[in-house]
């Protein structure tokens, strides 16, 4: 899994050719959730995932 940069060249030409795609980020994210949920019996908004991505990638970039 390649979280940084999220659009890789394999990405792009997934994209390109109309493939369904998912980035690392977003299968990073979707496993910290899980990993939430299990750690605390809770489960984020779709709002709060989306912000918490938000702030992991402008961190990364900082």
């Amino acid at each position: 899994v390649v979280a940084m940069p999220a659009q890789t060249p394999l990405i792009r030409r997934a994209q390109a050719l109309g493939k369904p795609v998912i980035t690392g980020l977003e299968v990073i994210a979707l496993q910290a959730l899980e990993q939430f949920v299990l750690y605390t019996g809770v489960r984020p908004t779709p709002e709060q995932v989306d912000a918490a991505v938000a702030y992991a990638r402008a961190a990364s970039v900082s």
